[in-house]
């Protein structure tokens, strides 16, 4: 094979194999929730990159009213994320008692990973930015849970922001 064959080869070969390095780390990844309230609120709508804010326009991700509902993003890749911004519906979408997970974790369908923030509240319609620590939090899943309260969880964007951070497996444990 030729020099020129081989380079053009290893530079597709790097593409296919990326990862988002900057920018929202949670952009059009695979989302998943507790449950369906309508075919509206599906959960991939929170990671759209679309930031309205009506829930009938259908940008948003909404579980029924259950006890203890979550939204969960897998970003394929293991990030040290430091910020997250979350956006809620302006139709009586606020945010109250909810935590941020991070981790490599799917026991309780990532509620037990690390906490990244606890959200005291975020008002109907507004977005918040929230900060995990100095040193960010490692982790694949980013889990977004309201524990021990019977409510609908409505999402119409969430964003992670952080570097990329790869372990290695023999020291670094998956606890599914």
């Amino acid at each position: 094979m030729s020099p020129q064959y081989l380079l053009v080869f290893a530079c597709l070969w790097g593409m296919a194999d990326t990862h988002p390095a900057t920018g929202n780390l949670a952009a059009t990844i695979r989302a998943t929730q507790s449950s369906l309230a309508s075919h509206l609120g599906a959960a991939p709508h929170a990671i759209d990159g679309n930031e309205i804010n009506d829930f009938s326009l259908g940008s948003c991700s909404q579980t029924r009213v259950e006890d203890s509902p979550w939204w969960r993003v897998d970003m394929h890749y293991h990030y040290r994320v430091y910020v997250v911004e979350i956006t809620t519906s302006q139709d009586g979408g606020a945010l109250t008692g909810a935590k941020i997970h991070i981790g490599d974790c799917l026991r309780n369908n990532g509620t037990a990973n690390k906490v990244c923030a606890e959200i005291a509240s975020i008002p109907a319609g507004q977005t918040r930015v929230f900060h995990c620590s100095n040193l960010g939090v490692h982790g694949r899943y980013l889990t977004i849970s309201v524990p021990n309260k019977r409510v609908a969880l409505t999402l119409c964007e969430v964003k992670a922001f952080g570097a990329h951070e790869p372990h290695h497996e023999e020291h670094h444990e998956h606890i599914i």
